[in-house]
């Protein structure tokens, strides 16, 4: 009797930590997906890059079907060391995909010069069947990051 007391306490233990792993990572999961939602809701009030950025941003537009065109938003050449860069990108096409972000919902990354990753790339694709030479679209770009120990939010606009 008494092993069967203890077998049934050893399953209700393990059943209580498993249900509290279960219950902060669907916390982890909800903030993130808030922090991802505001960042959104911030960039699209965007009206005008910042006046200097440490570092360079691009962004490219490539026709790869019929039906498709897809951007790069591309973040490198660090002037100095930036730390614990988060970014998303967002445009003002019709889509049903989520905007490519990172640091959100993976870790965090960080630009040094001559350093590896050597830049951020930030991929999308937008639904479009013309010609890409007649294809306009505007991308707002936020990106937080630190820079000299300190906390900056920049913002890179540009329209195609």
């Amino acid at each position: 009797m008494k092993r069967i007391l203890c077998i049934l306490m050893i399953f209700m233990f393990v059943g209580c930590n498993i249900d509290t792993e279960k219950e902060v990572n669907e916390t982890q999961k909800e903030k993130e997906k808030n922090e991802y939602i505001s960042y959104v809701k911030k960039v699209k009030t965007i009206k005008e890059s910042s006046s200097s950025l440490p570092f360079d941003v691009e962004v490219l537009f490539d026709k790869i079907t019929k039906e498709e065109v897809r951007y790069q938003v591309i973040i490198d050449n660090p002037k100095e060391d930036i730390t614990d860069v988060k970014a998303v990108a967002v445009h003002n096409m019709q889509t049903d995909d989520v905007f490519p972000s990172t640091g959100i919902f993976e870790k965090t990354m960080d630009l040094i010069p001559n350093g590896k990753p050597e830049g951020i790339i930030l991929i999308g694709y937008i639904p479009y069947t013309g010609s890409i030479d007649k294809f306009k679209c505007e991308i707002k770009v936020l990106i937080e990051y630190k820079y000299q120990n300190k906390k900056y939010t920049g913002y890179y606009v540009t329209k195609k």
